[in-house]
């Protein structure tokens, strides 16, 4: 992976041009590297191809520097933030859910990202750091599962299955929220509207404790 102090001229940009330009190459790599244009990451990013070339070398090296990025953000503001000591699942995904619409507030693509990263077979460089990560991501997925009282659930109610759904469903609802919007604009209507996203999550994991739980 890459040296930090080769993109020390990206890295000591503000804050909100390294998001802009983060979040608009993170978008377009969705479809996977080759697709992906630079023509369309200067022109959501607002800034010329010269000028990410100059911060980036080539496009191999910022989609380089995406994955590692993307991994330490996730690992540090995410995974290692779990309270795993939580009896209710509801708690413990209410808590996950917080962490996560923190980190989407800032790069909406993230998750996304890093997921569609490791399914692509031709990514071979990241591979192996991809497969720590995910390692890492589902061991503490699991270890939060382990520690959650089962016995809250309905006899006939599937605790793993359940939890799939409120997952999937988590999922899909997070991103109705930024599907039509471009990378400049998601991070101020995320900011606009947090309260009542949270308000609304929290109506969403209500209606499954009661659908779920004894």
């Amino acid at each position: 992976m890459h040296n930090e102090d080769d993109f020390q001229k990206f890295l000591a940009l503000e804050t909100e041009k390294q998001s802009r330009i983060i979040n608009a190459a993170m978008k377009e790599f969705l479809g996977g590297f080759k697709k992906a244009s630079t023509d369309v990451i200067v022109r959501e990013a607002g800034i010329s191809k010269g000028l990410l070339f100059h911060y980036f070398g080539t496009k191999e090296k910022l989609f380089d520097f995406l994955i590692d990025y993307a991994i330490g953000i996730v690992a540090a503001e995410f995974l290692e933030q779990i309270d795993v000591r939580r009896k209710d699942i509801f708690d413990s995904i209410w808590q996950m859910s917080l962490l996560k619409q923190d980190i989407s507030r800032r790069f909406p693509a993230i998750f996304e990202f890093l997921s569609c990263v490791y399914l692509d077979a031709k990514v071979c460089p990241a591979k192996d750091h991809l497969k720590k990560f995910t390692e890492l991501r589902n061991e503490k997925l699991a270890e939060v599962y382990e520690h959650c009282d089962k016995s809250l659930f309905r006899d006939d109610v599937d605790p793993q299955k359940a939890i799939n759904i409120v997952q999937w469903t988590l999922q899909g609802w997070t991103d109705s929220k930024t599907a039509f919007l471009s990378p400049e604009n998601v991070g101020t209507e995320m900011k606009e509207n947090y309260a009542s996203y949270l308000e609304e999550m929290r109506e969403y994991l209500d209606i499954f404790r009661k659908c779920f739980y004894k």
